[in-house]
């Protein structure tokens, strides 16, 4: 089965990918390769720690190391919508480590 999205996750204040996730985003890029005319959208996400400025920033670097990455393996930068939404859209509860950890994330899903 295709998949239709892929999150990744990261440690705290990094920008790179959890080495454990690398091989789910080869299979991704591996599809989207396959359906070349396929089109997404990746948008990081981070934890509420720090400012929002802070955060703003390192969404929008992990949301575009992702795409870098991707592009690496082939995948059309034209093909990518990046953004970051820093902590502005969480997932799961900031007061949390456990919570926290699942928020600092970059969702890569097929739009089109």
């Amino acid at each position: 089965m295709a998949p239709a999205k892929f999150v990744g996750h990261f440690d705290f204040d990094l920008a790179d990918l959890k080495a454990a996730e690398v091989p789910e985003l080869d299979n991704f890029a591996a599809y989207l390769n396959e359906v070349s005319d396929a089109k997404v959208s990746i948008v990081g996400h981070t934890d509420s720690v720090g400012s929002s400025a802070y955060n703003q920033k390192l969404s929008e670097k992990r949301a575009q190391d992702v795409a870098d990455y991707l592009a690496g393996k082939g995948i059309a930068a034209d093909r990518m919508m990046v953004s970051g939404m820093g902590e502005s859209s969480p997932i799961a509860d900031n007061s949390t480590k456990a919570g926290r950890a699942e928020n600092r994330r970059v969702e890569v899903e097929i739009v089109e």
